[in-house]
């Protein structure tokens, strides 16, 4: 091959410039869609929701207390089973 060869067409449809995509509409809602949600309710909600992560938080820390406190207490045993299998030996 030549140093400095002619250049080569694209092949196929590939030096034509390609459509833009089709315009998104945003995620986000209208402020007139959010005028029919009263205050209360919305309120309502947001301590619904903040007491419900509360409750799901306490309870998954207490699993997770309990998970160490019996790791803990199963690898006391196994420690203390090899100290005696060593004082035996």
């Amino acid at each position: 091959r030549a140093a400095h060869a002619p250049p080569r067409a694209p092949p196929g449809n590939a030096g034509r410039h390609l459509t833009p995509p089709p315009r998104r509409r945003s995620g986000c809602t209208p402020p007139a869609a959010m005028a029919d949600v009263s205050e209360r309710t919305l309120q309502l909600s947001v301590l619904v929701a903040f007491a419900s992560g509360v409750l799901v938080g306490w309870q998954a820390n207490r699993l997770r207390r309990r998970y160490l406190d019996w790791r803990k207490r199963r690898l006391q045993d196994k420690l203390a089973t090899t100290q005696k299998k060593l004082d035996l030996a």
